[in-house]
This record gives C-alpha cells, structure tokens and sequence, in this order.
C-alpha cells in the first residue's frame, strides 16, 4: 500500500459483481487521491454468467469464463480480501470478517449478486443444487456430469429435473443435453430432462414468437416441460409437488427466482416489496445514503426491472460517477434503466435465439453475435490498460542507457524483492568497525548474544515492504519471513518487538491500518509460541512491517550456515518463484490460481522443517529469502563445489511463465551477479529455470545439508509436515576440490 496523498476515506466494494467491475475499471484509468478502497470477495475468480450456458455445453473451457478480480483490483488500487460477511453493523459503519478485524468504512458499496430463491422449500438445501452462487453450482455440475455419463456409457439411463421456469433452466437444459450427449456417445433414448415450472406459460415475460421457439425446441430435443407444476419441497432424488404429482430424479437442479442472503437485511437496510435492497433512482439505498447498491441485490424504487447481468452491466458506469460523487460531496447522478434488454439464450449447439420487445432472431448468427458480446465484456476486464510507471528525474541527468534500465525497474518490488542488493550490502559492512565484544561468527541469520549457561540467545531483524494490499495477510506473512532466520538456526522464537510503518492518512484510517498489522502480527506470533513484547511505529510512504526477534537454543545445538560435509544431500522446504509472481502482481499480470499458491507458501511456517533438520543431523541450514537460491546457496559453501540439481528445483505455478516473459523482480538482477561462481549446464543458461537461481522470495523455504543415508527419511518427514514440494535439489562435493561454487548438473 503506498499512498503520495493523505488517505482520507474509505470506500469498501462487496461482492465482485458486473457493476463493480465497471467500478474498478474506472477507478484505475482516473485514480482518485487520498481514497482508500478495498474489494470484499467470497470469490476472487469470478465467472461471467453469460458464458455459463456455453461451459456447461462444452464450447467454451473454465478458463473462458472467469475474470479474474486480483489483476483488477490491482489496476484500480484497491485493497483485495478474500472472505465472505458475516454482518454489517451501519451504526458504528463496520463489517465483521471473522477471523479477520472488523473492517471500517466512510462509503459502501454492494454488488453481491443473488441465490436462488429456494429457501423456503422443505428439503432444498440437503436434496438440490443451487445455479447461483455459480462458483459452488459449477463444483456441484462437474459430479452430476461424470455420473451422468458414466450412467448412460452403461445403459442405465439418468435422469435431470431443473425447477425454474425462466431463461436460465431452458439454457441450462439445452447446455445439459449437449455436454451429456457428447461425453457419453450416447443418444437422448436413455437422457430424461425435464423443466418443472409453477408457471402457467414458459418465459412469460417474451415475446410470443420467441415462447414458440422455445417450446419448438424444447421439443425437438426430447425435453419435457412440466408447467403449472408448483414445488411444495423436495426430498432425497424426488421433486414434491402441492397436486401431489411428484417427479422422480437422480440429480435435482434449482434456477427459480432470485433472493438475497438475510445478513444485508439483518444489517438494517432497506428493502422492497419483491425483498431486494431498495435503492433510489441514484442506486443509493433509501434507509441509509452512504450505502450504494447496484445489480441483483438492488430494486430502483419506480423502475423495477428482471434480475439479470443485462441490468448489472449498465449500472457500472454510473454507480462508480455516484460513488466518486458522493465521497466528494458533488451532486448525484439519476439513472434510468433501459425498459427492456435484448435478451439471448443459448441452444447448446451452436444456435441461439433472441428477443427485445417485439424483435425475435434465432441461428447460429445470434449465438455468434451473442458469443462476440461476451468475449467483448471478459477482455475488457481482463486486458487491462498498462500504464507507464513514471520515472520521475529531470530529463538529462542520465543516458538513454540508464534510462532504459531505471525505468525497466521504476516499480520497485515489495517483500524480499525490495531489499539493497547483496553485493552492496557486503561492500558496505566491509566498511564497518567489528564492535568490542561481540564474537565473531561469519555470515549467519541471526546473531549470538551471550546469556546464561547452557543456553544461547540469538536475534535477528527484518523488514519488509508491502507486497499485498492487505495489511492482516501482509503482517502474518512478514512475521513468519521475520521468525525465519530463527528457525533456521534451529532456535525456537522466544519473544519479537515490531517494527511498523502506516501511510500518511487520517486518525480513523491510521488506526485501522495499523490494527490490521498487529493483530495479522500477534495472530502468526501465537501459532508459533512466540511473545510480542512491544514495538515502534512511524509514518512511512509505505506500508511495511518488520521485526526483531530473541530465539534459544541449547548451547552447542544451533544450525549454522557454514558446516556442510562432503556427500551431504541438499534439501530445499518450499518451490522458488514468489519473487517473480509478486513482480507480476504488481503489473496486474498475476493470476489468482498463481496468487494463491505463492501466498499458502509464504504462509507456511519454517517451525517444523527447522525442527525436521536438526532431528535428521543437517550439518548447515539457511532460509532463502531476498539473494535467490544461488546466492543463499553461495553463503553455505565454506569451499570446494556443490552440484545443483536445476530440473529438481520446485516452482510455484506461474513461475516459469512469469520468467520466461523476463517479468523479474527489482532486486533479480544483483542477485544474477553470483553466476560468476557458477559452471555447467550451459544451455540451462537461457531457460527460466535457470533464472528462477536469482529470484528473491519472501518467506521462502530452508535449504538444508543433511548426511546422505538421512535424505530419503528426512525428505519423506518435510511432505509429511505439510510442505509436500520440499526436495533433494543438490549433493555437497570435496571441499578441498578447488574453490567455492556451483556446479549445474
């Protein structure tokens, strides 16, 4: 989090609907200075539900239906946090996330979607699937899929009822048949779908032409339209029925009317006659005017219209002019839904058919019309506008040469990525008189400070900047990269004071930064049975974070860095590649599925691999943090060559695709220098693998030298432990053959 600007307000987005794409995407082509905000998702993958029709019938892959909100909200510079509400309190303008702190706000804002409108219906949670939220409906389609095709490649015959008379249950069972059929080789003889509708007449609300094409293909492909049938409940593979006409089904899928979760309505805010949230013609709720909602959750009061994205998507843009409005005290902005939207709906086989008012099309036209839309809406999501980082010097202090290089790493890297590079580092500790006192130990992790006998207390500090724009995650990550030279020395954490820096802001927006921190800071202490004993904070351009920590061990029983004995194995805890993604984070080139493994890493603790290490004898030990692998590795060798195993080397996902597009961390190049020391292998030389040596990580796994009859059982307990991509990544050679270095094997 960097703010040039005092933060004054905070703006918080619930939910990672249409309208709030639209918001975002505005925010960060105009940023608006001293405005906080954060984007509050259960889902950070958000499908389109447009494109739902086409995955279900197989024409289009998962991955062509997501937007991806990481790379967004990093574009708008929003904070993102993934969890789901648990109440609002209006009163005191806080959100609780548990186990998260409480969540302040100035400004609201709602685009939460909507679940199907089967709550009252006895037997519906435990006997049927919900289509909305989409994300568990497409977990819950993927079973029904496989037994459906693994009934029908038997001979035995599956049946699909899909309760809800409107566009989505035709789409969904036109969507069914197809990817049913395909999978299975089979015909629709031993396929029995049926749409049950309490409804007297399918799709009453369009037009006739377009009823008639509905029911014509309905027909054709041997679906059964049950309507005038009301649901009174459901129970295990049966639809109940109030004219007692019961349907028996083996998977039961709900896509009736929308509802709303009960926690905006227990929150206080008021709601309409259909029990949607009740907004003015300004999107603005009518009980509380610093809350804005917009899409399913919202009926305009006067302008009431079908709960659908048609309708969300055009909200966008004037929900974000409102939001800016109203923070800024400017006056609102009316909206006017459209009367009536083309609608169109999807026949799974390549075919669809449309209609608005009077209008009605069908064919394979419309299905390329209506697949050209909604590749349209996902790319102007996903391929965001990339913005020039600003070098910010006076033109001619330097060449273009140097230019070019300052302005390749302009956006500076947080974590491990932000550190001086090592080179420098040395050259000016060099420099330093040695204080009386203090013994000399060689380049270590922590330091030895005298203490009573039979024990020794080492400490160590670290810092770091903000790689994430999410204070509490930040500070628990932090803590476990602070804790580690501890572990790595194979101490255990006795006590920490913390360091932290909060961006210029207000007192209310100070505090709440600042709250997150330590309690994402005492949260991760408490896992580790280590005492928090006080600290400093300071105004910073930044966020950062960092700690001093007191670690015991028994005299005589620390891990070292030097030490390692010829045949010794090399073991490495945790796959390389944060520094890159956090790099490609940073330039909203990040993917959520890649986000989200290098965060669980780097919230994984060392506790156990430094416990693991020491029980297996290792003979040296060192956490691989901001110099890369190969320069932590380097620190190791007292002389003499260790062979690498490049091809065994763990990578987190995305990794190698991120260093193949040179996506490198600020501090990658200094960390390159060490290739001076290093032979073999000279085609791996330009291969991402190879850079991936350099990467600096942040809460990056050990890397341990451990006696080679120990390896296999050693490594066995890592995976056991939980860290199942620790690997034997390399063996340490003769020291007495020639001078320190790695050797690629």
């Amino acid at each position: 989090m960097q703010a040039s600007e005092p933060l004054v307000k905070h703006l918080v987005l619930i939910g990672g609907g249409h309208s709030h794409l639209a918001v975002l995407r505005s925010l960060g082509m105009k940023p608006v200075p001293g405005l906080m905000v954060t984007l509050v998702s259960r889902e950070i993958l958000v499908p389109y539900s447009g494109a739902l029709p086409a995955y279900i019938a197989g024409r289009y892959q998962a991955g062509d239906m997501y937007i991806d909100l990481r790379p967004l909200a990093r574009f708008a510079g929003a904070r993102l946090i993934e969890a789901g509400i648990e109440s609002i309190d209006l009163e005191t303008r806080s959100i609780a996330l548990p186990p998260r702190p409480e969540l302040g706000f100035d400004l609201l804002s709602l685009n939460i979607g909507s679940i199907p409108d089967s709550n009252g219906l006895a037997g519906a949670f435990e006997h049927t699937v919900g289509v909305k939220p989409i994300a568990g409906f497409l977990k819950a389609w993927e079973a029904i899929r496989r037994e459906a095709v693994e009934a029908m490649r038997h001979g035995q015959g599956y049946r699909l009822a899909i309760v809800g008379g409107g566009p989505a249950s035709v789409e969904l069972a036109c969507a069914a048949r197809a990817r049913i059929l395909k999978d299975s080789g089979d015909t629709d003889a031993n396929l029995e779908i049926r749409i049950i509708s309490a409804a007297e007449e399918i799709l009453p609300s369009h037009n006739r032409k377009m009823r008639e094409a509905v029911r014509e293909e309905l027909q054709q492909k041997n679906i059964a339209m049950l309507t005038g049938h009301p649901v009174s409940g459901f129970a295990a593979n049966t639809v109940l029925s109030e004219t007692d006409d019961s349907v028996e089904a083996d998977s039961i899928i709900v896509a009736t009317g929308a509802s709303l979760p009960d926690w905006p309505a227990r929150a206080g805010l008021a709601t309409s006659e259909d029990g949607f949230l009740e907004v003015n013609r300004h999107l603005q709720s009518t009980s509380h005017e610093f809350v804005f909602v917009a899409g399913d959750a919202a009926t305009i009061r006067g302008r009431e219209r079908p709960k659908s994205g048609v309708y969300a998507v055009r909200q966008g843009k004037p929900l974000a002019r409102n939001l800016l409005r109203y923070a800024t005290g400017g006056r609102l902005l009316r909206f006017s839904p459209q009367r009536n939207a083309l609608a169109m709906l999807n026949l799974g086989d390549g075919r669809a058919l449309a209609s608005r008012g009077k209008l009605f099309l069908r064919g394979r036209l419309v299905w390329r019309l209506k697949h050209a839309i909604d590749q349209r809406f996902l790319r102007k999501y996903r391929e965001l506008p990339q913005m020039k980082p600003r070098l910010g010097i006076q033109r001619g202090l330097v060449d273009r040469k140097q230019e070019r290089e300052l302005r390749r790493h302009a956006m500076r890297c947080g974590g491990c990525g932000a550190k001086v590079a090592g080179s420098i580092l040395q050259e000016v500790l060099a420099t330093i008189p040695v204080t009386a006192g203090i013994v000399d130990q060689g380049v270590e992790d922590a330091a030895l400070v005298p203490t009573q006998a039979g024990q020794e207390l080492w400490q160590t500090v670290d810092q770091l900047k903000a790689f994430i724009d999410d204070p509490w995650l930040f500070a628990r990550i932090a803590t476990l990269h602070c804790l580690s030279d501890i572990h790595a020395m194979g101490a255990r954490p006795d006590s920490a004071l913390a360091m932290a820096g909060v961006p210029f802001a207000n007192r209310a927006i100070t505090r709440s930064l600042l709250r997150e921190l330590m309690l994402g800071c005492t949260t991760a202490l408490t896992e580790e049975g280590c005492r928090l004993l006080g600290g400093h904070s300071s105004e910073t351009r930044e966020l950062q974070f960092g700690l001093s920590v007191n670690g015991r061990v028994k005299a005589g029983e620390a891990l070292g860095k030097r030490g390692m004995r010829q045949g010794d194995a090399l073991l490495l805890g945790k796959p390389l590649g944060a520094g890159t993604l956090l790099a490609a984070d940073m330039r909203c080139l990040a993917r959520q599925q890649w986000m989200e493994q290098a965060l669980g890493s780097m919230l994984i603790s060392n506790r156990e691999a430094g416990r693991i290490f020491r029980e297996h004898h290792a003979s040296a030990c060192t956490d691989i943090t901001g110099f890369g692998l190969a320069g932590h590795l380097m620190e190791m060798i007292s002389g003499g060559p260790v062979e690498l195993y490049p091809d065994d080397i763990p990578l987190l996902a995305g990794a190698e695709e991120c260093l193949e597009r040179e996506i490198f961390s600020s501090l990658h190049a200094d960390n390159r220098l060490v290739e001076r020391n290093m032979e073999g292998r000279g085609e791996l030389r330009e291969s991402a693998r190879f850079e991936a040596l350099f990467d600096p990580q942040t809460a990056g796994g050990l890397l341990a030298a451990v006696p080679e009859k120990k390896a296999e059982s050693c490594l066995a307990a890592l995976r056991d432990s939980g860290l199942e991509q620790a690997a034997i990544v390399g063996i340490a050679g003769d020291a007495d053959d020639g001078p320190a270095r790695i050797v690629l094997a």
